[in-house]
């Protein structure tokens, strides 16, 4: 069975560096899992720990039983230290963790249980295309047979509101920047999804999306739009499940 590498090399583009650290998101699931399923307390703590003044003492202790087991895992991994008295991320490792790249781990490593045969996550691809030279970084890459499923992760705020704009534009660029890359690096059976962490289905009026418009565009794209709500890790795996499976029922959520 071709490998990742192969499949692309038919594309005209090639693997760039070693990408993400697969032995370090292993070690560290047991966060990655807890942060999946308690996203909404941990969304404070990151913003405190990345551009706040940090965690005093004080704080740490009015924490919910959630955020301090996952302070506690982030301490354990050395992804946040102490200075002055109070927590912050511990560096450019601890902060690109906390922005962001924890997302691309849990990814990678739900792909990974819904039965991908080879993933990578944070990976380079360096591409060529009649005299063209580039390269661009793709945030999750599963294969299953010879079936490729492209992730764009982004870690967004949780609380969609209609009238915030930005969120609206970074949802809607995210899902061109996917569809792009499918346009690019893949080919007709494969698959492509955005795992972002916004609340999209509104439960209160029958699940219905909040954004009709990305909803829209990302069925016109094929694209797999997986919400906060498909966040848990269990939904999380059937979603990518449905992903390499290339089911066409599994192009959007539909509670």
């Amino acid at each position: 069975m071709p490998s990742i590498a192969e499949l692309l090399r038919q594309r005209s583009a090639f693997l760039k560096g070693c990408g993400g650290d697969e032995n370090e998101a292993l070690s560290r699931q047991a966060l990655l899992r807890l942060i999946g399923n308690e996203y909404r307390a941990f969304e404070p703590l990151r913003d405190v720990l990345l551009n706040g003044p940090g965690l005093d003492p004080a704080a740490q202790r009015g924490m919910s039983a959630a955020a301090g087991e996952m302070l506690e895992a982030l301490r354990r991994h050395a992804l946040v230290h102490e200075q002055h008295g109070r927590l912050r991320a511990a560096g450019a490792p601890g902060r690109r963790f906390l922005s962001g790249g924890w997302l691309e781990e849990l990814a990678w490593l739900a792909g990974m249980h819904a039965g991908a045969e080879e993933g990578l996550y944070a990976q380079c691809v360096g591409w060529e295309v009649k005299g063209y030279r580039g390269e661009n970084e793709i945030d999750v890459i599963l294969r299953k047979d010879t079936r490729l499923a492209f992730v764009s992760c982004k870690a967004l705020q949780s609380d969609f509101d209609t009238s915030n704009r930005k969120l609206r534009n970074r949802l809607m660029d995210a899902l061109h920047e996917a569809d792009n890359l499918c346009d690019h690096f893949g080919r007709e059976d494969d698959r492509v999804g955005v795992l972002v962490t916004s609340d999209l289905f509104d439960e209160l009026r029958d699940d219905r999306p909040r954004y009709q418009a990305l909803m829209g565009k990302a069925a016109v794209f094929d694209v797999r739009i997986i919400p906060l709500e498909e966040l848990e890790w269990e939904k999380l795996v059937e979603a990518m499940r449905g992903l390499l499976s290339g089911s066409d029922d599994d192009t959007l959520h539909i509670p």
